[in-house]
């Protein structure tokens, strides 16, 4: 039942009328002009937060490119683009990131995709003649390597805050199986004990997880116990679980930087003796996906264990330790068996 009208209101036809129909009618066509960018907005929601960032590099120096030939988004100016990028000497992967941010601003925005036939042409030609080109793959740290590393930087840091920190990350990122971006989303939260004095823990969202559904990730004992020395050392016992340390030992409140985890990671590896290669914040991720190939583990399971949404990058991962027990080398050598 409708609430009555109070005595000083306004009579129903008094101020109302023509002008109260223009307001109406003006925020409609205002919700109507801002739906595009909602919807654009609501799109870009469904990426990480690196790729839009990746994405929008790479639309502004296309922009850039654009502008500076008085030229409009076409698939021929897309095509020449790629030409220009190619002859100066950038990688395949890199042409493929425009593309792949062309197609999504055209769909975030309900736009028809410039991307055609010269476009597609231009791009396979690229990957052709440019595969050599880029930094090539990450190097992956097995697990063996990884708890090298955490037992050195123990060792060496006598007690130091920085010492058990980082020995805990280089263990629960070779356990887990972690992105960056998740190991710095961490909380204390996340990590439960379980039996046997291993631990379980929850990555609430991650790259291939926008909607946030959630994962239940196993931690061995030795991570729950390097864990563990973190923590109390650091004297908190909730909030982010990996943290700056500033000058005289003082653990700051917010949680370390992407760009701090991996550094840590290049500078323990590189301690470590694993110099000359190309580590990187994937290292860990690769090397446990290569751990668990050469014990065996399917594509499959490599995939549901490192959350890829297909066996395509495992499987580039581990090639080598695919091939190492593959039919030649079970068969007609006994390895792998």
């Amino acid at each position: 039942m409708p609430n009555p009208r109070p005595a000083n209101a306004c009579p129903a036809g008094r101020h109302s009328g023509v002008k109260t129909d223009s307001v109406a009618v003006r925020a409609a066509e205002s919700s109507l002009a801002d739906a595009p960018r909602r919807v654009a907005d609501l799109a870009a929601a469904s990426l990480s937060k690196n790729t839009r960032r990746a994405y929008r590099g790479a639309l502004q120096r296309l922009q850039h490119y654009l502008d500076k030939h008085d030229a409009s988004l076409t698939d021929g100016w897309l095509a020449s683009y790629l030409a220009s990028l190619f002859h100066r000497g950038r990688s395949p992967s890199s042409a493929s990131m425009v593309v792949a941010a062309v197609r999504f601003q055209a769909r975030a925005t309900g736009k028809p995709s410039p991307v055609g036939p010269a476009t597609d042409r231009v791009l396979a030609g690229f990957r052709r003649e440019g595969r050599q080109r880029g930094r090539g793959q990450v190097e992956g740290i097995s697990w063996e390597m990884a708890d090298v590393i955490a037992a050195l930087i123990t060792a060496v840091g006598t007690g130091s805050l920085a010492a058990f920190r980082d020995a805990a990350l280089i263990s629960i990122m070779s356990d887990g199986m972690l992105r960056v971006s998740e190991v710095a989303a961490l909380q204390c939260a996340d990590i439960q004990e379980a039996d046997g004095g291993s631990g379980l823990l929850t990555i609430h969202s991650s790259k291939t997880d926008q909607e946030g559904e959630g994962t239940i990730l196993f931690l061995g004992a030795l991570t729950m116990r390097r864990i563990r020395v973190w923590i109390t050392a650091a004297g908190f016992n909730s909030g982010p679980l990996f943290r700056p340390i500033r000058v005289g030992g003082i653990v700051e409140e917010g949680a370390l930087s992407s760009r701090s985890i991996r550094n840590v990671i290049q500078k323990r590896a590189k301690q470590a003796g694993i110099d000359g290669v190309r580590i990187s914040g994937h290292s860990l991720r690769i090397g446990s996906a290569q751990s668990l190939a050469l014990r065996g583990a399917s594509l499959v399971e490599l995939q549901q264990a490192g959350r890829w949404t297909s066996p395509h990058m495992p499987g580039r991962y581990v090639r080598g330790q695919l091939a190492s027990r593959g039919p030649m080398a079970r068969i007609r050598y006994g390895k792998g068996s």
